[in-house]
């Protein structure tokens, strides 16, 4: 066996025509990739600028809050397509009353004063009445703190999204309803009237964990699928197996491409379609189909239409994402 038997625990049969354990067929290999796919919002972010705008209605209430909201997105955001950087701009606009902040001349004037390909605007929340309960005493709490009591806040958040990108020249908006849950500290001499004042100060971690919660509709989710690959024992194909087994897809593209110059058509079919899976494993289906395409030509095999299958479901499935 050549090198990539160091390589690969588990084989597949692939035909009669592939399966043959003789040097000049081809040898199959399985590897189980994680595919990332849509997010539930539909949106792709992948490779894209972005930016979180928030309004600040000038009551006096929500701008703690909505700022940690914004900066708990951006976070979430950095952290599933910039490996952590800060990479999101974050702004902030006074609210005014007659204005339409779903509508897309707003979102695009935002897209060009940013100068990012996402925009993401947050409208300031709509808050229902302040509620207290689970009042008790701190045994040992200093004089202005030796109370505890939670303050309950129903509201409502609009988010809205564009992708100057998109296929779609249209404003995505986003709709949630939830209730902040957030503990005072105060003496005894503390009125209810002022505890439900006093909270408004204290929301900025609520906040942040709102944003979060608000990201998570627009991060990619993740499905392992297991794929085949084929190689013939022999120095060229084992190399381009190794470079696939490390996920070097780009190079093992090219090293599959420098096969193709054979009259073999079984050797040739095998190469494209080797292509054809790293294509879709890099999320080029539309290239992918193609190769595909040639591959069926050469020589067909009869690995062929599962994997057809899954190139037309995630073209599928980013046609929709674009919508």
């Amino acid at each position: 066996m050549g090198l990539i038997g160091n390589f690969f625990k588990r084989w597949l049969p692939v035909a009669a025509a592939v399966a043959a354990a003789v040097s000049c067929s081809p040898q199959a290999f399985v590897m189980d990739i994680e595919m990332k796919g849509a997010s539930s919002s539909r949106l792709d972010l992948s490779g894209k600028s972005m930016s979180v705008v928030y309004l600040d209605d000038l009551s006096g209430r929500d701008t703690t809050f909505t700022k940690g909201v914004a900066e708990g997105f951006a976070r979430a955001i950095e952290k599933e397509y910039f490996d952590g950087r800060e990479a999101v701009n974050i702004y902030t606009m006074t609210k005014d009353r007659a204005g339409v902040y779903s509508a897309k001349d707003t979102l695009v004037n935002l897209i060009l004063d940013t100068g990012d390909d996402v925009v993401f605007l947050f409208d300031s929340p709509q808050f229902g009445e302040v509620s207290l309960g689970g009042r008790q005493r701190i045994a040992g709490g200093q004089e202005d703190s030796s109370n505890v009591a939670y303050a309950t806040i129903p509201f409502k958040l609009n988010l809205y999204a564009y992708d100057s990108m998109a296929k779609e020249d249209t404003v995505r908006m986003f709709r949630g309803t939830s209730t902040v849950r957030q503990a005072l500290f105060f003496g005894d001499s503390s009125s209810e009237e002022s505890l439900k004042l006093s909270v408004w100060d204290k929301l900025a971690e609520a906040g942040e964990t709102i944003g979060e919660k608000s990201a998570v509709s627009f991060i990619p989710e993740w499905t392992g699928e297991a794929l085949t690959f084929l190689y013939y024992e022999t120095s060229a194909w084992e190399k381009a197996a190794e470079l696939a087994y490390g996920y070097r897809w780009k190079e093992a593209v090219d090293a599959w491409m420098a096969l193709l110059d054979t009259d073999n058509m079984e050797k040739r079919s095998c190469a494209e379609y080797n292509i054809a899976v790293a294509l879709y494993i890099l999320g080029d289906c539309q290239l992918a189909e193609k190769w595909l395409d040639m591959s069926d030509r050469d020589m067909p095999i009869s690995l062929s239409p599962s994997l057809r299958q899954k190139i037309l479901a995630r073209n599928r499935q980013q046609s929709r994402t674009m919508l």
